[in-house]
């Protein structure tokens, strides 16, 4: 086979969960897969449960959540809340309270939704320019930092659906960065590769250097957080007022003004999560889609979406190679024309009325169902186009790692909720008082007069302005059926490639009939739109057909640009 890639770690969290009277809540049992199954079979095993279930990025974090919930009596925000604190230090490299997150909620008994963005915003002190000659600040140092949301957000979203003491959600956390917690893999890994920032970061390199070795933490070590600790039980007692504006926000500002950040108490008391209507849409199945609408990207999720949907796919559409070559090719060409409307997206909550009235128009079109027709008819079966056919406008930033819980709880209720910090470790910056680790979000922003390597400007929807949240790939989201119950609580982990991930695997589980676990070990493709490149997962095994389609297919064949990765 030619080179191919192996894209990014994007690891896609469902949830396949019976209620008590066995109706399944997310794919019905018994679906018979397609001829075209995956050729690489991970390890993990699909559940399948009639009470609850909560899937996390560590499985400790996924068995308190599910205790949250079994054990003492909470609901799905509850198991949500436990679960994304606990992951903030399994997985300390991609998320935790010094960063932000964004989610969907969904109630059963009322049928509505809701979603929260606790994306972090930029400082009062910023401006659109204050990267321009100093990009490497943008990412490593206390001038990466922009102010926190995960805690104003979490505590957002247990007050519409929490029920358990908003103390006892910090409890396990807590308990784990005191007694210690086992080093999983992911983590072991982000701390070797990120081992050359360790010089100019004295605060992090103590965090990942195991005091009983002296040598960095490998998987199975125990790993403690004491610092981190006393914070959270400060956080727990006093509510998100001690981060925000109580005994908190000094050390908060100190810690990062000491690393040569901009962030004031003013920027702490000033931060607020939004809540939103989710954007919504209707599949020709009659399920209905529920994301947050920007700074994420759940428009540009539900645009694939559109333009797919008109196909009708079912799960006999791809029984033949031929099938599959042009469902894959659609596939792609549906994400760069969804890629290409991305580079128009940004935060219009600080804004003028005119860029807000832009956004909301463009928002509006990118959830109906007229705008994917349109586009569905610009995809020809037979090739593909160069960039300018899609019309982008502008290059937005790449985004990064993340991580994601999805929780279904007992009475129906869903919760998809991703949370990051940016780069592996966000700035580099631990507090010294606090034990936080501090985000890098300010270099998710695009800075003016710069150009990418593809020739494309920066977008100015997407500039840095006080106040304002920059643009992000998450898209956590909610699948109900006709009878309102949830079929699929999805989000993902993995930068750029989360919303087509996301993508695959709704469309792979919703409309082909692929079990949950089929459609996540089946090997993904990605495609941006800008670089003209595909990225595809080894094994894919459309992959030689598409190459070797013929004369029709050239430009296709010209675009797709292979790497290799081991």
């Amino acid at each position: 086979m030619s080179n191919i890639c192996q894209l990014a770690a994007v690891a896609l969290i469902f949830i396949v969960a019976i209620t008590q009277d066995t109706t399944c809540f997310i794919i019905q049992d018994g679906v018979q897969s397609t001829t075209h199954q995956p050729n690489i079979v991970s390890q993990s095993k699909e559940g399948h449960y009639r009470f609850a279930s909560v899937a996390a990025d560590a499985a400790e974090c996924s068995q308190i959540g599910t205790e949250i919930m079994a054990r003492d009596g909470g609901s799905a925000v509850d198991a949500a809340i436990a679960s994304i604190l606990c992951d903030g230090i399994h997985n300390a490299q991609s998320c935790g309270i010094g960063g932000g997150h964004i989610l969907t909620y969904y109630q059963r008994n009322t049928g509505n939704a809701y979603t929260i963005i606790a994306r972090e915003m930029a400082p009062r002190g910023a401006s659109e320019d204050m990267f321009a000659n100093q990009r490497a600040s943008s990412v490593e140092g206390g001038m990466a930092i922009a102010v926190p949301g995960e805690i104003k957000g979490l505590h957002n979203i247990w007050k519409i659906g929490g029920k358990l003491p908003w103390k006892h959600l910090f409890q396990p956390t807590i308990k784990l960065c005191r007694d210690g917690f086992k080093v999983g893999q992911t983590l072991a890994d982000s701390i070797q590769s990120t081992s050359h920032f360790y010089r100019n970061h004295a605060n992090l390199r103590e965090m990942v250097t195991n005091p009983q070795t002296g040598t960095y933490y490998r998987k199975g070590d125990i790993m403690r957080r004491p610092k981190l600790a006393a914070t959270l039980e400060i956080i727990a007692n006093e509510g998100p007022d001690a981060f925000y504006n109580g005994s908190l926000s000094v050390n908060i500002t100190q810690d990062i003004q000491d690393a040569g950040g901009i962030i004031t108490e003013d920027d702490l008391r000033g931060y607020t999560a939004i809540q939103k209507d989710p954007l919504i849409i209707t599949l020709h199945d009659q399920s209905k889609v529920f994301s947050p609408p920007p700074p994420s990207s759940g428009a540009v999720y539900q645009l694939i979406l559109n333009i797919l949907d008109g196909y009708n796919y079912t799960d006999t559409s791809i029984k033949t190679d031929q099938d599959a070559t042009v469902f894959w090719h659609r596939v792609v060409e549906a994400f760069k024309h969804a890629y290409s409307q991305r580079t128009h997206l940004g935060d219009d909550d600080v804004e003028n009325e005119n860029f807000k009235s832009h956004i909301k128009e463009l928002v509006r079109n990118m959830t109906s169902l007229e705008y994917g027709k349109s586009n569905r008819a610009k995809i020809n079966d037979n090739r593909t186009f160069g960039t300018d056919y899609y019309e982008p406008q502008f290059d937005v930033k790449t985004d990064h790692g993340t991580s994601h819980v999805s929780v279904l709880g007992p009475n129906g209720d869903a919760v998809s909720i991703t949370s990051t910090i940016n780069l592996f470790f966000g700035s580099k910056v631990v507090g010294s008082r606090t034990g936080i680790l501090f985000n890098d979000e300010m270099d998710d922003f695009s800075t003016p007069n710069t150009i990418n390597a593809f020739g494309v400007p920066a977008s100015p929807a997407n500039f840095i302005k006080p106040g304002k949240r920059p643009l992000s790939s998450m898209t956590p989201s909610v699948v109900i059926g006709p009878d309102n119950d949830v079929r699929l609580v999805v989000g993902a982990s993995g930068g750029t490639s989360i919303t087509t991930a996301t993508a695959l695997v709704t469309i792979e589980t919703l409309w082909l009939k692929w079990g949950i676990k089929e459609a996540i070990d089946f090997p993904r493709i990605h495609h941006q739109l800008v670089p003209q490149t595909v990225d595809v997962e080894r094994g894919f095994p459309q992959i030689e057909r598409i190459l070797t389609k013929g004369s029709d297919r050239c430009l296709f064949v010209c675009i797709l640009t292979a790497h290799q990765h081991y």
